[in-house]
Parts: C-alpha cells; sequence; structure tokens
C-alpha cells in the first residue's frame, strides 16, 4: 500500500506520522522534503529558499530526479507513507507538488488530504517563526490560508486523476480536548487503509 500524506505547511504531519509508526513500526514513512532539502542544499538554498528561488525549468528537472529517487526507495517496502504536499507557494504562482511525472513514478493507492481549522495552522506558523525563525512560503492570515486549502483540495484531485488514485479528506475542525487529539484520529483514520495489508 502507497499512501501520500498531504497537508498545508504547519498542519502537523510530522506529528500525525508520528502516532501511525507508534501503532505501525511496519510502515515506512518517506518525507519528500528531505529528499529536496538534499538537493537544494547543493545550491545553498534552504527548503523554503528553494521553493522560491529556482526558476521552473531547473526546479521541473530537480523535482524528476526526486521523485525518481522516492519511487526506487518505495518499491523496497510493502507499506509506506509519502509526506509531501500538494503544490508550492513559488514567486509566480502556485507549483503542482504532484505533477503527472511525480504520479506517474509513485504510483500511489491513495492521496489523504489533512484539513485544520486555519486558525490552528496560523498558530503552528506563528510558534514556527518566533520559536525557529523559519519563514515558510505560505500564508499567514486566516483568509490566505483557507484560499490555500482550498487550492490543496483542487491540486489533490488533479494529481489523482493522473494515476487514478483516491483521495481521501480528514477534516479537523472541531476544538481539541486534549494535547495531540486531532493528531491521534487523523493517525487512526490513515492506519485504516492499511488494515489488510
Amino acid at each position: 500500500m502507497i499512501v501520500i500524506v498531504a497537508g498545508l505547511k504547519g498542519s502537523g504531519k510530522t506529528t500525525v506520522l508520528k502516532f501511525v509508526t507508534q501503532k505501525r513500526p511496519d510502515i515506512k514513512i518517506l518525507n519528500a522534503g528531505d529528499f529536496f532539502a538534499q538537493v537544494f542544499q547543493k545550491y545553498g538554498l534552504s527548503r523554503d529558499q528553494g521553493d522560491l528561488g529556482i526558476p521552473r525549468e531547473k526546479y521541473v528537472k530537480i523535482q524528476k530526479e526526486i521523485f525518481k529517487n522516492l519511487a526506487k526507495e518505495v518499491k523496497k517496502h510493502k507499506n509506506v507513507i509519502i509526506d509531501t504536499h500538494l503544490f508550492l507557494t513559488k514567486m509566480e504562482g502556485y507549483y503542482p507538488g504532484l505533477p503527472e511525472f511525480a504520479m506517474k513514478e509513485i504510483n500511489p493507492d491513495v492521496i489523504v488530504v489533512l484539513e485544520y481549522d486555519p486558525k490552528i495552522i496560523l498558530k503552528r506558523r506563528e510558534k514556527d517563526l518566533k520559536e525557529l525563525g523559519r519563514e515558510r512560503s505560505a500564508a499567514f492570515t486566516i483568509e490566505g490560508i483557507e484560499w490555500e486549502q482550498e487550492i490543496q483540495r483542487h491540486f489533490a484531485f488533479v494529481s489523482a486523476a493522473f494515476t487514478a488514485t483516491t483521495v481521501k479528506i480528514i477534516k479537523r475542525y472541531e476544538k481539541e480536548k486534549r494535547d495531540f487529539e486531532h493528531a491521534e484520529k487523523n493517525a487512526e483514520e490513515i492506519l485504516k487503509l492499511f488494515e489488510n495489508q
């Protein structure tokens, strides 16, 4: 089973996937961002600088190389989750995180889209900026995050159409009763996909 888990920057995908691996350590988690970061490092750029600063033609070339490497790694495991984004915000506009060539390399079974109350995402982004000094290539307003979640859905369905992949949208707009409640619930939803695997 190959599952892509996508969410906006600051949506807490890493925390969700930690809960997944606690219950199913046999599921291999691959973070596409790590693969990109290695290549960007060659150009002396951070991950977010690379997303913003590399021209389209060069970015496509890098992306093709990354997804070929990812596909090779995916083939080594029975059950895999790829942690990635469905689009990037570049200076020229929105760029697909999973274009046709990427989807055909990986050929996933399901794309899981994580959605949250924009206020929660904004708090996480503000925390990252304050504590880590990480200014993401993303919106820092409620309206901007709402718009990004809408764009994310569009890209999910377009990417899925390339390889006849299912899209599962998990929405968490309710208030948490305890810390990490949303992450635990989302992990449970994702684990259901692997029940017979």
